[in-house]
């Protein structure tokens, strides 16, 4: 197998001078191709202009800089690739354009040369059919900015010799890239999952169930995803994520991916995102990032005045909750023992009470309970019954147990008043605390909520009152996916981590933050969301066999 000096790169918007810059930065000499001296000029201009950014930042000197553009040649003639060890194609994403660009390189560079396509969601071995050499193409899929995200996808092809693949992970090392081998797969590892996530999320924001500010707190703080779904979309473009959502659900025909209705009307409707200046948001101007109020922009709400909380419990959640209302300026009452009813009598001046209550003891096993025992702590019910009775009608009742609002409105007599407040772990991103509402939840409540959960120094994230609310809710299924992903023999929990953490910018891959979370908590999530009322696919919230042989084993994903 040749080693790879010369490399050419056909196609040079964004993603194509990315990966120009990237070769050049590595060392290697580097030939650029477009098809008109206009593009040829704009992607010249594009390299141009992101190396001069890095030497405003300090991150490159000048000497530098010129030794990296003095490494590319652009131009216009197909021909000045002969003598390329390997050419990249990064044109559109349109079939026929692609093996029109193979069949002209079949006619100049050398027999042994690689082939290489960045295609992100196409079948390489369909691009590759028509070669005279499919054993030497595969795919090379940098992630935008390619001078940035360290990620690189190799994909290989059922008739991809193993020398070509070993010399393009070998070429990716010295990039200073964190190459991932995978097979000919719809999406590969990175896209394939995060489109199943994003395909839920859209969902959720076309149904209702959370509005687009809150599901990007959601993501962003309670899951410390670089950004939510909403603002990536925007980021990346409607009408691509829309292609790709195609292109990977007419493979897998899988309901987690099944593409959004919403999603193609703004599409067909020129609601393009950053690039065309409006999408989920609107901007100030097309290509700007900068979010401007807009129809759908929230209103403010006066929020009812609220001096006294109620806390009721005595783990380590309602420690926290009544520490920080103190700390927030709140009278906290705190009352640890729920069966203590003259105790609850001091919640009857509360203007918010708040359930919280934990098992007291660890029930290791179901079938040792003697017949007729019951769990350790109060029934939920039973005493949410009692909290009607002992608080004014003013009060609001609020529990930590998600997909309850609507039971203990019902139990309580005051259904426009109650409320599930879930805390979550903080994040590298902040604290979330979502508040689970009804159809016939009080306005006034959830401005008075969202004041309170502010004043704790969290994020208040507002939704619809179902199983999972938003955070668990995709979340949960996203991780489920990835080991779906790996029980399949698709990819390994090493790649699969390297590719979410390095190519999508994830604090940690799925598996570490399996373990971080527990994967027994992931599996009881899974099984509540399985169980009905998420809304969501059986298929996309059913628990992997791999997830439960992991907890019943007690084996860590990672790690020893």
């Amino acid at each position: 197998m040749r080693e790879i000096n010369k490399v050419g790169v056909v196609g040079l918007g964004t993603m194509g001078a990315g990966i120009v810059e990237v070769f050049a930065r590595g060392g290697l000499e580097v030939v650029g191709v477009e098809t008109t001296d206009e593009y040829a000029e704009r992607g010249r201009a594009i390299l141009q202009g992101s190396t001069d950014r890095a030497v405003a930042k300090g991150k490159l000197d000048e000497a530098g800089q010129a030794e990296i553009l003095g490494r590319v040649t652009i131009t216009t003639d197909f021909a000045d690739l002969a003598g390329a060890d390997l050419v990249v194609e990064a044109v559109p994403e349109i079939m026929s354009l692609k093996h029109e660009v193979f069949g002209r390189l079949d006619e100049i560079v050398d027999e042994d040369a690689v082939l290489a396509t960045n295609t992100s969601s196409l079948s390489v071995t369909e691009i590759a059919a028509p070669t005279r050499r499919p054993e030497r193409v595969l795919g090379l899929h940098f992630f935008n900015p390619a001078p940035v995200l360290k990620l690189v996808e190799v994909i290989t092809t059922l008739r991809t010799d193993v020398a070509v693949r070993d010399a393009v992970v070998a070429v990716s090392e010295r990039l200073g890239k964190k190459p991932v081998v995978v097979g000919d797969r719809a999406g590969f590892v990175a896209n394939y999952l995060l489109f199943g996530y994003f395909t839920s999320a859209l969902r959720m924001l076309e149904h209702g169930h959370v509005s687009r500010e809150d599901l990007d707190t959601a993501m962003r703080v309670g899951a410390g995803l670089p950004m939510g779904p909403c603002t990536l979309v925007d980021l990346v473009g409607l009408d691509v994520c829309h292609h790709i959502g195609e292109v990977i659900y007419a493979h897998s025909r899988s309901p987690m991916h099944a593409p959004s209705a919403m999603l193609g009307r703004m599409v067909t409707a020129g609601l393009l995102g950053r690039k065309s200046g409006r999408g989920f948001y609107t901007y100030d101007r097309p290509g700007s990032g900068k979010v401007v109020e807009d129809a759908q922009t929230p209103a403010a709400v006066e929020a009812p005045a609220l001096s006294t909380v109620g806390v009721v419990g005595s783990g380590a959640i309602a420690e926290e909750l009544a520490s920080r209302l103190e700390e927030g300026g709140y009278v906290v009452v705190h009352v640890t023992d729920a069966d203590d009813s003259e105790d609850l009598q001091r919640l009857r001046e509360a203007g918010l009470v708040i359930e919280a209550q934990e098992l007291d003891t660890e029930v290791e096993d179901l079938e040792e309970l003697e017949d007729g025992a019951e769990l350790p702590g109060r029934d939920i019910d039973d005493l949410f019954a009692e909290l009607g009775e002992i608080t004014g009608p003013d009060t609001i009742l609020t529990t930590v147990n998600s997909a309850a609002a609507v039971a203990l409105g019902a139990i309580s007599g005051r259904p426009e008043r109650c409320v599930v407040l879930r805390v979550h772990a903080p994040t590298g991103n902040g604290q979330v605390v979502e508040i689970g509402r009804t159809s016939v939840t009080d306005e006034g409540i959830v401005a008075t909520l969202r004041d309170l959960v502010s004043r704790l120094g969290a994020e208040p994230v507002v939704c619809r009152d179902r199983a999972g609310l938003v955070v668990d809710a995709l979340l949960v299924p996203h991780l489920n996916d990835a080991v779906r992903m790996v029980d399949e023999g698709y990819a390994s929990v090493e790649d699969v981590d390297t590719a979410l953490q390095y190519g999508l910018g994830y604090p940690a891959g799925p598996f570490a933050m399996i373990d971080a979370i527990g994967a027994d908590e992931v599996l009881a999530v899974c099984e509540e969301l399985a169980s009905g009322g998420s809304g969501m696919p059986r298929e996309a919230v059913e628990a992997s066999p791999l997830l439960v042989e992991h907890v019943l084993l007690d084996r860590p994903f990672t790690g020893a």
